[in-house]
């Protein structure tokens, strides 16, 4: 499989899609519809593995132009199912995507470290969750895991939080502090068979179940030393955690469009199908004709911004000439995710209250879009951190400059 495995129209930023990607889609998406229902996520995880759609970051790996729109219409369509489990294909894609296209040449050890993760990643068809540093506690920005210098390896030590895919994935990215060095990626195999690992219990355990998020835990893991991917304090380890942000937001962004678009098809569905009492579809009711018009264009703006992300990642090229390209990115994109939730969210309160109580008896999609969707606000970046930060460049005169400049 090479670039061409998308068509035209989906290379320069649009979301249709050659004929072998749409089909393996379709089958990614029958399958997670049947898993939803048997309860049963393994069935999915067996077809999307059988597809070529979770190793993109191969044969698309330094071409954002082909490699943002295929994740965004993956996370899309699976987003309208359910946004729990898009979050966790989301935490595959944004990853291997980050470290597919992150121009590394001036670190020659990382370059050829990112090459053999993505050789390795394709070859052995495997799914890669991510993790950091941090614990939610009650301090903000407590440090929940450490590494030593251990012999000739490392020794981690601690629990890492918020960890989306975490029995499912083969390998996990983590970001991490080196005693008295810096932060540093690490990358770890053998999660599910390592006494040395603790998996623990859902930390979403209602609504985002199917995200598979839970704290990981490490009771004195001795890794080689070739699991360290970055050395500590290197430049580009910082520039590459922004570069893996701006993915990370925009195909946050992209999941949750997916469950407005959801919701969209929920209102034209049932607006067709149901009369008033004078007989007249409600699709053909000139105020439900508006009120869904507004909510398409709230739909469209929010979606042109999270597809205008690709481009800004694009403009990433050489480093660390481009820091400041990344940053753009970076920015963008968490104003893009902020707009898109917010959107999805009010789409969805919107189709229910038009659905009405239908939207809750049988096993209707909104029943669980409508339980999932609220969870797009909070995070990575929490809205008040976006509006904090754009709110003081706006109010020291550098927003417009920063922004648009």
């Amino acid at each position: 499989m090479n670039a061409a495995f998308l068509d035209a129209d989906a290379r320069s930023g649009g979301s249709t899609s050659g004929a072998r990607f749409d089909d393996e889609l379709t089958a990614a998406t029958d399958a997670l519809a049947i898993a939803l229902r048997e309860r049963d996520l393994a069935i999915f995880y067996r077809a999307f593995r059988a597809t070529q759609l979770p190793f993109l970051c191969g044969p698309m790996r330094d071409d954002v132009d082909a490699l943002f729109p295929a994740c965004f219409a993956v996370v899309h369509r699976l987003g309208g199912l359910s946004p729990a489990l898009a979050l966790a294909v989301e935490n595959h894609y944004y990853v291997t995507s980050a470290v597919a296209t992150f121009p590394a040449a001036a670190d020659p050890a990382l370059e050829v470290f990112r090459h053999r993760l993505l050789d390795r990643v394709t070859d052995a068809r495997l799914l890669v969750a991510n993790t950091n540093s941090k614990i939610h506690g009650t301090r903000l920005g407590e440090i929940g895991t450490a590494a030593h210098r251990h012999g000739d390896g490392f020794r981690i030590s601690g629990k890492a939080a918020y960890t989306s895919l975490a029995t499912e994935a083969d390998l996990l990215v983590l970001l991490t502090e080196i005693a008295d060095e810096g932060t540093a990626l690490f990358v770890l195999d053998r999660l599910r068979d390592n006494p040395a690992v603790v998996i623990g219990d859902y930390l979403l355990p209602t609504a985002m179940i199917d995200s598979d998020t839970r704290h990981i835990g490490f009771d004195d893991l001795d890794l080689p030393k070739e699991a360290l991917a970055t050395a500590a304090g290197s430049p580009l380890t910082a520039l590459l955690i922004r570069f893996e942000m701006a993915w990370h937001q925009a195909l946050i962004g992209a999941l949750y469009l997916g469950c407005a678009a959801r919701a969209l098809d929920e209102i034209r569905r049932f607006a067709g199908e149901m009369r008033g009492r004078d007989g007249v579809p409600l699709a053909k009711l000139d105020g439900m004709i508006v009120d869904t018009g507004r909510l398409a264009i709230d739909y469209a703006t929010a979606r042109a911004a999270v597809e205008r992300c690709g481009a800004a990642i694009a403009r990433v090229r050489a480093l660390p000439r481009d820091s400041e390209a990344i940053e753009r990115a970076s920015n963008e994109a968490s104003v893009a995710k902020y707009s898109a939730c917010r959107v999805a969210e009010a789409i969805v309160t919107a189709a229910r209250r038009i659905v009405g109580a239908r939207s809750f008896a049988g096993n209707s999609v909104l029943e669980r879009l409508s339980s999932e969707v609220m969870f797009g606000v909070l995070g990575p970046e929490v809205g008040a951190v976006t509006e904090r930060r754009l709110g003081k460049q706006v109010l020291e005169g550098s927003f417009f400059a920063r922004t648009f400049g």
